[in-house]
């Protein structure tokens, strides 16, 4: 089995607001996790060692009882740290209380501070409520909260610079994440190609980055300046190596890049933490 830092779980499949480049905006799954299935997933993870869970979607925020799914993951015996990752839309109002439930941590998935840019790629989700979500995170303790953005050539590859500045002023990490170009480019609403700029040439747009070594193996981060933020970068490389998602129909993807998932939802719906402990030692 393959080192896994941290297990992602999609908690639901659900998305109001999916990016124009995400294959969820062409999927009509409406799929969610029982609380009891998640309990069981974290389980499964803590017995093979794993003690970071990441709560994914979809949107996470958008699970029927999110609040109570987050206490009783948390609750389980050997979870060290409990982390979402969410467009931000819904987080603002009950940061407090995902944060006493015991959310750790959060990642809010932000691709440009302009409006209209914002507006464009997420099909009219509201940029204010996700920039509120990076202020509530930071209010309530939340640690780290990181913004994820990933960069399109043409589209938002002026606001680089930008996202470096915010971490200049804010305690809040940037993490670039790249994505894979393949074959023929997809075309977003305005029939524009879209093409995903590559992590070495974002990189080039932060001269005097100072490397820092940190313990995760999927980012590589650095500081910019004097930043109170970090920065961060998830190449292609790292995005194959690295990861795991049990997906809520109960499939595994054993990576960020994994467009063949393993087939684990006999495991899953069984509810055995030991069922599915086996079937993704064996699938990893």
């Amino acid at each position: 089995m393959k080192e896994i830092s941290e297990l992602r779980i999609q908690v639901t499949a659900k998305n109001q607001f999916p990016r124009l480049y995400d294959p969820a905006l062409f999927s009509e799954d409406k799929s969610e996790m029982s609380i009891e299935t998640a309990v069981a997933v974290a389980k499964a993870a803590v017995a093979l060692g794993i003690t970071k869970i990441r709560l994914t979607g979809g949107e996470p925020m958008e699970h029927s009882d999110i609040l109570g799914l987050v206490k009783a993951v948390r609750d389980v015996e050997g979870i060290e740290r409990l982390s979402m990752t969410t467009n931000g839309t819904l987080f603002p109002g009950k940061a407090k209380d995902l944060k006493e439930a015991g959310l750790d941590s959060v990642d809010v998935l932000l691709d440009t501070f302009s409006e209209e840019k914002y507006i464009y790629l997420t099909g009219g989700a509201p940029i204010d409520e996700t920039m509120d979500a990076l202020e509530a995170g930071v209010k309530t303790g939340m640690k780290p909260v990181r913004i994820q953005a990933t960069i399109l050539e043409g589209i938002n590859d002026t606001d680089i610079l930008n996202f470096g500045q915010f971490t200049l002023n804010e305690p809040v990490d940037v993490v670039f994440l790249e994505r894979e170009n393949r074959g023929e480019a997809p075309e977003g609403e305005d029939g524009k190609k879209i093409r995903f700029m590559p992590t070495e040439a974002v990189k080039k747009k932060f001269k005097g980055m100072v490397k820092i070594p940190v313990s995760d193996p999927l980012i590589e981060f650095g500081k910019w300046y004097e930043g109170q933020g970090r920065i961060g970068f998830i190449d292609l490389e790292r995005a194959a190596q690295a990861g795991a998602e049990v997906t809520a129909v109960g499939m595994l993807k054993r990576s960020l890049r994994d467009e063949e998932p393993a087939d684990i939802r006999e495991a899953v719906e069984s509810g055995d933490p030991e069922q599915i402990r086996t079937a993704l030692e064996a699938a990893l």
